[in-house]
């Protein structure tokens, strides 16, 4: 199953935005199905259910981390991973206008609620699979892996 298809999976199976976003490369790129899903968790909804910036987001730049990111001091390299987050985040709000669950969403999920209304309108069900998966083809295109 290719990234992608693999990201709408998780999200059908009710992992949030960052989870499904990041689990399909967390896998391709060494780490377990349990560490990615656990590690992504607090990123959904917005970064812990607070609105915020949207898990699909997250879960890109958490992916772009760890195939891009540092763990040896190099001051090139982190700034290089710095560029392709600030492409990733560029090319996401060009296709959406946003980067944020309110503006993304049109309501506020941190708001008891908003978050009913957003839920009674399906957005989760009809919007959020978009952004995963546009999240992950951005990453892909950035990293330039295989889909």
């Amino acid at each position: 199953m290719d990234l992608e298809a693999c990201a709408r999976a998780y999200f059908a199976q009710h992992f949030n935005c960052a989870q499904s976003t990041f689990a399909p490369f967390a896998m391709r790129f060494g780490l377990s199905q349990e560490e990615a899903l656990k590690i992504a968790t607090p990123f959904g909804g917005g970064i812990g259910h607070s609105g915020l910036m949207c898990g699909a987001v997250s879960g890109g730049l958490l992916a772009i981390g760890l195939f891009r990111g540092i763990s040896i001091y190099d001051r090139a390299q982190k700034y290089a991973c710095y560029d392709l987050a600030q492409k990733f985040m560029t090319q996401f709000t060009a296709l959406h206008g946003e980067i944020t669950c309110p503006g993304l969403l049109g309501l506020d999920i941190g708001d008891p609620d908003e978050l009913e209304h957003v839920r009674a309108l399906n957005l989760f069900n009809t919007l959020c699979p978009d952004l995963v998966g546009d999240a992950v083809r951005l990453v892909i295109q950035l990293l330039e892996i295989e889909p």
